[in-house]
């Protein structure tokens, strides 16, 4: 995709790299061979995985790439822009040297005007070292990190052409509280709000510029609805200026979780021959934003509750390596499951995200790199550069609430993690965002003074003993935010809220009643300003053999029971055009057989629920609303102790992958029809069900009206596979790096999929595509699952699967 605005073209150069795993002498000469190198597309991981992952690839590898200059370049401006790298990055130009970058997860631009030669061939060479590296943050050592580095250039890259006077890229121009357009608004309210734009424009001409900067703000029709033009400006030659606007829009649409509006920010500069040197669109998102123990979180000056939950950007088999259209899926599946708050656990994501956030209405709170660990050094420096740098990439997304400046649960027993410093950290994020729309986060815990530290959003503590989020007594007159719940707490590395897909329906429901029980406890503190559970999606980690199995969704993104049940809690009357929202039910059940009578457990966010067996309605009630009672006695072989040393975070890696729980044996009284009544809407539990195969249904109801159904049918024996891709929004783009999830099915003659079933599929594929990662498969919870990758070529794309003894099932369509 070529995106052009006049004097600046931005190239996608995501294609036709070279790469080879392992360092390799002299990779960086510009005349080196590398024709029996793999040809790849960026985004692009460097070695696929097995699922369960723990130790993945650490190491050397290398990219280059060969392009031609086109000669409308000369007398431009050329930047190249590496989203993110991971993590030690060595840079080269036609082999001269040009950059070190230490750090996997916020971008690097180079200037290479002066490298590019017209006429023949360029040669871009990159050398990626991802070895553990504690000057480096995160810096946690894999073997001990409870999530995955994985490597690569797993983010995109572009080439920017730019006239030589032209608006600077804000990280690369390193202006604190400047570079780039930074956007903020005033007097925000239904009736108007200023916008004050600045603009920081670069002369690198080698004589002065007569230079008038206009910036209009188009609504989504893309009609003019504000603008302004600043006075003539003389920029010296090799010098900048930043133009600072005012404009005031009347009856501004606001941005909101339920209603996100974006306006266009157009920005032209003109220079004093009235030619138009640059011209940007900035997508932006009016509302303020406050946060108070007396008034909760305000946006817009309406009260709102977060309902938030954590997210790591990895995938099965590819790692990081997730093309835009895939992080705009991951973004809708958890809007649609009810949160409208997300977050970026434990590092700024990939900037498609936010911008899918921006779109869907998703809240976010972006952490500088870091997990339990620092060092004194060139990790501090680091650290403090990249709250710097994350600040000035992302300032402008109207998603981002909250500043994560904390390096999460680093607590004052590592080198370097003291008082002085992490203050310095909250003074810092004021320095590149003055104002009061500047929110810093943190952990409390583990600090010695608290209030002098002084984050603005403080994140509560952790009591065990009693399984309480406390903050009073260590800052009375602040509100706090529960950044993690509902899984660690409930038995560590061997939590009962760590169910697979697969566990079966009484595993599913225990681990949906950790999160219903912990999230109405966490409501019921009146210092409580939202939370955000652990985690949305299942996801690889280094200190375990396992993947993490806590999440809303497993790492093929299908969905548990208590994805359901966060849905419930979304507000019946939002509806978001082109997702799943509204009133829903479900009912978390697979109808199989078992003790009659028996408790149905149904998640809705109607007014009241009506039951049928086969046909034959049960009886119709009202939300729970039961006492709220303590959770019973936890039973677990591993120790929770979130001080524990590296060594002895890693001591339960034994190579096994069986969990030692075993839900059955809990003492604990889960869906008792209680411990809701902080929620925003509480389950609907039927006791006392007889049950006959067959249909079980529920209707959900609103003001007396059928406004949703759902259906659950005892399975039969299965007889075939079904397929269904999960294009999410998006459909699969042919760019050689855009990947969906492929479904196979097993059902039965009725078309109900068979829970019980975990046959082995095969998967084959033709045409524009291929699979990545493992296949055969074995189905979990009756569905196999690939992913499937586009080729760089449009075309049809047929997929067939088989199994023994099953009907087998082919789909065909079209990738562009």
């Amino acid at each position: 995709m070529e995106c052009t605005n006049l004097g600046r073209n931005t190239l996608n150069f995501n294609k036709d790299w070279k790469f080879v795993l392992g360092d390799t002498s002299g990779a960086e000469l510009r005349n080196m061979t590398d024709d029996e190198w793999e040809c790849v597309y960026l985004p692009h991981t460097p070695k696929i995985e097995s699922l369960h992952v723990d130790l993945h690839y650490q190491g050397f590898c290398w990219y280059r790439k060969r392009f031609t200059a086109d000669e409308a370049w000369k007398g431009m401006k050329l930047f190249i822009e590496f989203e993110a790298a991971m993590q030690e990055a060595h840079v080269w130009i036609n082999g001269t040297f040009k950059r070190i970058h230490k750090g996997g997860y916020l971008p690097l631009m180079i200037d290479i005007t002066e490298d590019v030669e017209f006429g023949v061939e360029n040669v871009i060479a990159v050398r990626l070292d991802n070895r553990n590296n504690g000057a480096i943050p995160p810096g946690k050592p894999l073997e001990s990190l409870d999530f995955s580095y994985f490597g690569g250039l797993y983010r995109n890259v572009k080439l920017h052409i730019t006239e030589k006077l032209h608006v600077t890229d804000a990280v690369f121009a390193g202006k604190q509280a400047g570079g780039g357009v930074f956007v903020k608004y005033f007097n925000v309210s239904k009736a108007a709000a200023t916008v004050e734009v600045q603009t920081h424009v670069r002369n690198e001409h080698d004589h002065a510029k007569d230079v008038t900067v206009v910036t209009s703000i188009l609504d989504k029709q893309g009609r003019c609805v504000g603008s302004a033009e600043s006075l003539i400006e003389t920029v010296t030659a090799g010098g900048d200026h930043t133009f600072a606007q005012m404009i005031t829009l009347t009856n501004p649409r606001l941005w909101h979780p339920d209603t996100p509006y974006l306006y266009t920010l157009l920005t032209e500069i003109i220079d004093g021959d009235g030619r138009m040197a640059d011209e940007l669109l900035t997508r932006i998102g009016i509302r303020t934003i406050s946060f108070s123990k007396s008034n909760g979180f305000m946006i817009n000056g309406e009260r709102l509750v977060i309902r938030g939950t954590n997210r790591h950007q990895q995938y099965p088999y590819i790692g990081n390596a997730a093309s835009n259209n895939a992080q705009y899926r991951d973004a809708l599946k958890l809007k649609e499951g009810g949160f409208n708050f997300v977050r970026l656990g434990h590092y700024p994501q990939a900037p498609a995200f936010l911008d899918a956030c921006d779109e869907l209405g998703l809240m976010t709170v972006e952490p500088v790199p870091g997990w339990q660990y620092c060092e004194t050094g060139e990790f501090l420096e680091i650290a403090k550069q990249n709250i710097r740098d994350m600040i000035r990439r992302d300032r402008n997304h109207p998603c981002m609430i909250m500043w994560e400046v904390s390096l999460n649960e680093t607590y004052n027993k590592r080198q370097g993690a003291t008082d002085e410093f992490f203050r310095e950290c909250h003074l810092i994020a004021h320095e590149e965002y003055p104002g009061d729309q500047m929110n810093t986060s943190g952990d409390t815990i583990g600090r010695e003074n608290p209030a002098y530290v002084n984050y603005d959003v403080p994140y509560t503590m952790w009591e065990d003993s009693n399984l309480s989020r406390p903050l009073e007594e260590a800052l009375p007159d602040k509100g706090g935010f529960d950044r993690e719940y509902g899984d660690y707490e409930f038995g560590g590395h061997e939590s009962t809220s760590r169910i697979p897909r697969g566990a079966g329906e009484q595993k599913l429901l225990m681990q949906a009643w950790n999160y219903q029980w912990s999230l109405n406890r966490n409501r019921g503190n009146r210092w409580s300003l939202g939370d955000a559970s652990w985690v949305g999606i299942d996801h690889n980690r280094g200190c375990y053999p396992r993947l993490s199995e806590c999440g809303a969704l497993d790492t093929f993104r299908l969905p548990k029971y208590v994805y359901y049940f966060y849905q419930s809690q979304r507000s019946p009357d939002v509806i978001h055009e082109h997702m799943d929202s509204g009133p829903m039910v479900f009912i978390a059940n697979e109808w199989t057989e078992r003790v009659s009578p028996t408790k149905i457990v149904v998640y809705s966010n109607c007014d009241e629920v009506e039951l049928f067996v086969n046909g034959k309605s049960v009886r119709t009630q009202k939300p729970d609303q039961g006492p709220d009672t303590e959770y019973g006695e936890r039973v677990t072989g591993y120790e929770v102790d979130y001080w524990l040393t590296d060594e002895e975070q890693h001591k339960g890696k034994d190579g096994t992958t069986e969990s030692d729980d075993d839900t059955g044996n809990l003492r604990v009284n889960q869906h008792d029809g209680g411990n809701c009544r902080n929620l925003e809407r509480a389950p609907f539990t039927f006791e006392g069900v007889a049950y006959e195969p067959g249909e079980l249904k529920a209707i959900g109801r609103i003001g007396g009206m059928d406004k949703a159904s759902f259906v659950v049918r005892t399975p039969l024996e299965p007889e075939r596979l079904s397929i269904r891709i999960d294009m999410g929004g998006k459909a699969l783009a042919a760019d050689g790096s855009d990947f969906v999830f492929a479904y196979a099915e097993i059902q039965d003659a009725n078309g109900t999929i068979v829970t019980s079933a975990n046959h082995e599929v095969t998967f084959e594929v033709e045409g524009s595509a291929v699979i990545v990662g493992e296949n055969p498969v074995q189905a979990e919870a009756g569905i196999a699952t690939v992913l499937l990758q586009s080729r760089p070529v449009p075309g049809e794309v047929i997929v067939t699967s088989h199994a023994k003894g099953l009907n087998s099932a082919v789909t065909r369509f079209t990738i562009v």
